[in-house]
């Protein structure tokens, strides 16, 4: 099962291929297997840009490198990257780079090109190993008999008053004991939603309190099953070990903290529920730049 890391990643892959070829939201999203709504969620949560923008700087990245390494006129390069005129190639090239096209060229300026993303990195037996960086978050916890069916009801309660939080936020939740604090065994007393906020969804008002996820080097792996088919769940359990065996082989040590989440998804398929599963795990000798990626929400 992809994480969904990988699914956008290949809608990137996708992307930089037809990057000249008229690419859509509608393909890119096809590519990944998604939804467009999905698409649109994920996309600028993972990247930091939206589809659109990454499309436009991307080109016009490729623009600038045709521009100072073939002798092209300003014309035949605006075409290629999708312009109808020489004039709107010439404003969309100013707004990026700060100078027109044909004075960059003779000007011999540099200016920095967006290059293509690459947000997984190397996978090892079906585990990323990935940065997620703090994330302010409105909580929302259920507790017994269904503290997972409760949470989700007061999220969307929250959230149909709050629209402005719905756009690419990111969906976390883990087991909490009857005190509130991370709990680890899967007999939990309740469960913690935590959406991912931005700026203008503050304050929260009533419904919600705020959190924060705080920073950390975690390990992830995706996995999908269906609660209709087995109410029991095991199938979420039995991808937790999983996840543990690839740890142990892989040597990767759990941070002392313990902490761990679930990142809920949008399902493949009707009646499935899509999770990816996050470890935290001891920062990698040798510094975050050398082995990991930071990952923009």
């Amino acid at each position: 099962m992809l994480t969904i890391y990988e699914q956008i990643q290949e809608s990137i892959d996708f992307i930089e291929a037809n990057l000249f070829e008229g690419v859509t939201s509608d393909t890119a999203a096809s590519s990944a297997c998604m939804s467009v709504r999905s698409f649109h969620r994920y996309f600028p949560a993972l990247t930091g840009y939206r589809f659109g923008e990454y499309v436009r700087k991307r080109r016009l990245s490729e623009a600038m490198s045709i521009l100072m390494g073939s002798e092209d006129s300003v014309l035949e390069i605006a075409l290629h990257a999708g312009y109808d005129s020489h004039e709107a190639f010439t404003r969309a090239f100013k707004q990026e780079f700060g100078v027109a096209p044909l004075r960059f060229r003779t000007s011999g300026r540099s200016a920095a090109p967006t290059e293509k993303l690459d947000i997984v990195g190397e996978v090892n037996m079906g585990v990323l190993t990935r940065l997620l960086p703090e994330m302010t978050v409105a909580c929302f916890d259920g507790f017994k008999p269904e503290p997972e069916q409760q949470a989700h009801r007061l999220m969307t309660a929250w959230m149909s008053l709050h629209p402005e939080a719905a756009g690419s936020h990111r969906l976390f939740g883990h087991n909490i004991d009857t005190f509130g604090f991370l709990s680890h065994g899967p007999d939990n007393d309740g469960y913690r939603l935590m959406v991912t906020l931005p700026a203008e969804a503050l304050p929260l008002g009533p419904g919600a309190h705020l959190g924060t996820i705080d920073s950390g080097v975690f390990v992830v792996t995706g996995i999908e099953g269906s609660f209709d088919d087995d109410p029991s769940g095991s199938w979420v359990v039995d991808g937790w070990k999983r996840l543990q065996v690839m740890m142990q082989r892989q040597g990767i040590h759990e941070h002392p903290s313990h902490r761990w989440f679930e990142e809920w998804l949008a399902p493949v398929a009707p009646g499935r529920t899509r999770f990816d599963l996050y470890v935290e795990i001891e920062r990698p000798p040798g510094g975050l730049d050398e082995r990991i990626d930071d990952v923009t929400t």
